[in-house]
Parts: C-alpha cells; sequence; structure tokens
C-alpha cells in the first residue's frame, strides 16, 4: 500500500464518507476452511515472533522445530507410560490395605 493511498484512505475515514467505510468493512465471503487457514497462519506467525525464529534461515527453523517436537513427543510419551506406575506405587504404599484394616 502507498503512502498516497494511505492517506487517502485515512482522509476519507476523518472527513465521514460513508461509501469508504463501507467498502473497507465489506469482506469477502470466506469458507471456513480459509478463514481456518487463515487462523493457523496466524498462529504460526505468532510461535515464529514470540521464539525469534523468523531470523533464522528455513533449515535452520526446520531443525530448531523438529527438536522441539521431538522433546514434546518425549515427555508425552514418558508421562503416559510411567505416570500410571508411579501413582499406582505411591497409592499403594501409602493407603493401607482393607484386608489388615478389618484383621486388627
Amino acid at each position: 500500500m502507498s503512502i498516497a493511498t494511505r492517506t487517502n484512505y485515512l482522509d476519507s475515514l476523518t472527513m465521514g464518507n460513508n461509501n469508504s467505510r463501507i467498502k473497507a468493512n465489506s469482506r469477502k465471503n470466506t469458507t471456513w476452511f480459509d478463514s481456518t487457514y487463515e487462523h493457523i497462519q496466524r498462529v504460526y506467525l505468532q510461535f515464529l515472533l514470540m521464539t525469534t525464529l523468523y531470523v533464522m534461515e528455513p533449515w535452520e527453523r526446520v531443525l530448531i522445530i523438529s527438536i522441539f517436537l521431538c522433546i514434546i513427543a518425549l515427555i508425552t510419551y514418558s508421562a503416559i507410560v510411567y505416570i500410571p506406575f508411579h501413582i499406582h506405587y505411591l497409592l499403594q504404599s501409602t493407603m493401607p490395605r482393607i484386608s489388615t484394616v478389618l484383621i486388627r
């Protein structure tokens, strides 16, 4: 967008020209796929900006993101596999069995 077009648009907003407001606010009809795709693009861009990956070359970006996803996958796998065993052991060692309570 050039500077002249931008200033004309801003001038039309301050002058109260309703035709330009209607044109500016009217959007084309988008499908759910287009809006979802735009949302995913916006979230991905925010992710790149927050992690400063946007300054890297594409191959570096792919490498860092793949390492990040591998770490997340390993943490998720270990949580699914090992946490139930630890909870079972803790409950078994701290809670008395019903048979030992009833015998006394």
